[in-house]
Parts: C-alpha cells; structure tokens; sequence
C-alpha cells in the first residue's frame, strides 16, 4: 500500500508541474493535465495517504489531525485548481481550506504538548510552523 501511494504522489507531483509549466507558457492542453495532476492528488494520493496514517494512530487528537490534514490538502489543491483555471468558486473553496488550516494549528500544538518524547514533539511544532507558511501562501493566493 505505501508502494501505491508513494506511485501516486510522485506521478500526481509531476503532472501538476508539467500542467502548471504548460499553463504559464500558455502551450495548449495545460488545463487537461493540471486538472488530471491535481484529482490524482486530491481523489487518490491524499486519501491513500489518510488511510495509510489512519492505521497506525491510536490517539484521539492523532486522527482529527490526519483528518483535518486530509481536508486541508485536498480543499488547498481543489482551491488551486480553480484559481489556476479562473473557475468560480475560487474564494470560496480557499476560504473553506483556510479554515481547516487554521483548526490544524492547535491540534499539533496539543499533540506537541501532549507528546513525551521531546524529538516528535519539536517535529510536531515544525509541523505548526509549515501549516502557518501554508495558511499564509494560501491567504496569498485568496487576494492576488
């Protein structure tokens, strides 16, 4: 099964890239494979991912968090998918994904807090600190 998912994610990465090079150079069929790269992405990659993660967590916090990570990466790619391809919508679905962000940031401080080992601790307050990069990208993306 990781087999799979790691297949998924590195051929769901490079269409996106190819879709997005594609799309900037204004080359014709940009819109169909950034659209195939990011439902491979958000339909199969994020929810493999979810599933793989989801097995192994025993605590309560641990699986809000896979879930709201699942959220996030599938409202966020979606989002881009629209604002890329001038959809309506746009707005509405980035403003959904930043919420879901913004809930994600104190679910990994409490599993930091919560957590004795201090190695995944600091590695879940990295994790904060990249969501908040995210959320900020993100509300970028929202106003340009």
């Amino acid at each position: 099964m990781k087999q799979t998912t790691k297949l998924f994610g590195i051929i769901s990465s490079l269409l996106i890239l190819v879709g997005v090079i594609f799309k900037t150079q204004h080359w014709p069929g940009a819109g169909v494979i950034l659209m195939l790269g990011i439902v491979a992405f958000a339909a199969i990659y994020a929810i493999l991912l979810f599933i793989d993660r989801q097995k192994s967590l025993k605590s309560s916090i641990a699986k809000t968090s896979n879930l709201f990570v699942l959220l996030a990466m599938v409202l966020i790619s979606v989002g881009f998918l629209f604002k890329m391809q001038h959809w309506p919508g746009a707005g509405v679905i980035i403003y959904v994904s930043n919420v879901a962000l913004l809930a994600l940031i104190p679910i990994k401080y409490l599993q930091a807090a919560k957590e004795k080992d201090k190695v995944k601790s600091t590695n879940f307050y990295n994790e904060a600190f990249v969501i908040t990069i995210v959320l900020g990208f993100s509300l970028f993306l929202l106003f340009v």
